[in-house]
C-alpha cells in the first residue's frame, strides 16, 4: 500500500471491522488441484503453484509513476472499495482519502485488476503449454468464500498429423489456445481472410504448426523462453483480422506490445492453415527485411552475424545511443522498436553495447544513407 500511495497513506485510521473487511476481500488462491482424471502430474501441479506465485508478484503493471504487482493492485483495489463503500461518516472518508492517488475510482481499479488477473492466467497457461507435447487449461474456480479461489488444472495430449509438404512427410501440430475452462480451445482462421489461397467451402480452417516454426519462434523471440511462442499464438489468433499475401505465403504479423517483430509464414494445405515457419522482421524474406537488404546491401548472413534477427537485440536499441539505426529501421518499415517493453522479458540475452556500435560503423563504411531521400 505505501509503495503505491506513499508513506503517509492513513491505513492506521481503519478500525478493526474495516481491516477485517479488507482482509476478507483480498483474493486468496489455494494450491492448484487436478481436474477430474486429466493427465496432470504432481510435479506439474507444483510448477503451476510456483509460476502463479511468481507472476502474481511480478511488478509489471504501471500505476501512477510506479510498477506494481497484481497482488499489490488487488490490495489497493480493496482499500479503495472499503474507503468508498464500507467506511461510515463523511469526515472519516475525507480523512482516509487525503493521499495522492485517492482520485482513483474503486470500480475502475477493480476492472484494471480483473483485466490483469485474466492476463496472468493466459501467461501461466502459455508458460506450461507446448502444442507438440501437452496443452493445459486452468480455471480459477470459486471455492468456499466469495474471494476464495482454487486453480483447477487439466491437460490434453496434442493432435498430430503427418502431411506431405514439397514431397516430404512433415509432422504438424494443432494449435491449442489458452483456456480458463476445463475444455480446450483450438485456433481457427476465418476462410474469408485467405483470399485466393483458399477456394473450398469451409467457413473456418483449423490452424496447425510445424515443429520448425515452434523452434524458430523460441530462438528469435528469445528472452521470453517457452512463453514467447505460446503467448504470441494465444494473443494473435483470437483477434486475427487479416493476413498479408507475400511471395506465395500468407503472413500473420507477430506484434508483442503492438510492435511488429516478425511473421508467421503460412500455407493452406489440405483444408488447414499450416504455419510453416516464423521469420524475424529483419529477415530477408519479409517485406521489411527485403527493403532492408535493398537499402543496405546486407544479406542473410550479415543479419545473423550482427544478431539483429532476434528480439533480445531489438529491445535494447534506444534513440539516445543509436539514432541512426532507429532511423534506418524506420525507413524500411521497422517501426516503434524503442517502444518494446523490456519488462516482458525474463532473461537478459542479446547484444552487448559494443556490437551495436560496430554494426552502425559497418553501415557507415558501406556509406548507407540514414536520411530519407
Amino acid at each position: 500500500m505505501r509503495k503505491i500511495l506513499g508513506k503517509d497513506v492513513p491505513v492506521h485510521l481503519l478500525n478493526k471491522r474495516e481491516r477485517e473487511h479488507m482482509q476478507m476481500m483480498v483474493q486468496h488462491v489455494r494450491a492448484p488441484r487436478r481436474y477430474g482424471n486429466s493427465i496432470v502430474s504432481k510435479a506439474e501441479l507444483k510448477k503451476v503453484k510456483l509460476l502463479y506465485q511468481q507472476l502474481l508478484r511480478e511488478e509489471n503493471i504501471p500505476l501512477r509513476d510506479k510498477m506494481v504487482s497484481l497482488f499489490e493492485l488487488n490490495v489497493f483495489a480493496v482499500y479503495m472499495f472499503v474507503i468508498q463503500n464500507v467506511v461510515e461518516g463523511e469526515h472519516r472518508k475525507k480523512k482516509l482519502c487525503e493521499f495522492p492517488g485517492s482520485e482513483y475510482d474503486c470500480e475502475g481499479v477493480e476492472l484494471l485488476f480483473e483485466a490483469h488477473n485474466k492476463a496472468l492466467l493466459v501467461k501461466l497457461i502459455s508458460a506450461l503449454t507446448d502444442v507438440s507435447q501437452k496443452i493445459f487449461c486452468i480455471t480459477l474456480k470459486l471455492e468456499g468464500g466469495i474471494y476464495d479461489y482454487i486453480l483447477e488444472v487439466s491437460a490434453f495430449l496434442p493432435i498430430i498429423k503427418n502431411i506431405s509438404i514439397n514431397g516430404y512427410r512433415r509432422s504438424i501440430y494443432k494449435v491449442g489456445l489458452p483456456s480458463n475452462a476445463n475444455v480446450h480451445e483450438w485456433a481457427k482462421v476465418d476462410a474469408s481472410l485467405l483470399g485466393d489461397h483458399y477456394s473450398g467451402e469451409k467457413k473456418e480452417l483449423d490452424v496447425y504448426i510445424q515443429a520448425h516454426a515452434l523452434k524458430r519462434m523460441e530462438e528469435r523471440l528469445d528472452g521470453m523462453g517457452a512463453l514467447s511462442r505460446n503467448f504470441m499464438l494465444a494473443i494473435t489468433f483470437p483477434h486475427l483480422k487479416s493476413l498479408e499475401p507475400y511471395k506465395g505465403y500468407l503472413l500473420i504479423p507477430i506484434e508483442p506490445g503492438g510492435v511488429r517483430v516478425g511473421y508467421l509464414f503460412c500455407n493452406v494445405i489440405d483444408e488447414m492453415l499450416v504455419i510453416r515457419t516464423f521469420l524475424f522482421i529483419t529477415h530477408s524474406a519479409t517485406p521489411e527485411g527485403d527493403r532492408l537488404k535493398k537499402f543496405t546491401g546486407l544479406n542473410r548472413s550479415d543479419i545473423s552475424y550482427w544478431k539483429i534477427d532476434r528480439l533480445s537485440t531489438l529491445f535494447k536499441i534506444d534513440e539516445e545511443h543509436w539514432p541512426e539505426l532507429l532511423r534506418l529501421f524506420e525507413l524500411v518499415g521497422i517501426k516503434n522498436i524503442q517502444d518494446l517493453n523490456v519488462e516482458m522479458f525474463n532473461e537478459n540475452k542479446g547484444n552487448e553495447v559494443g556490437e551495436f556500435d560496430s554494426f552502425v560503423g559497418c553501415l557507415n563504411e558501406m556509406k548507407v544513407n540514414f536520411l530519407d531521400s
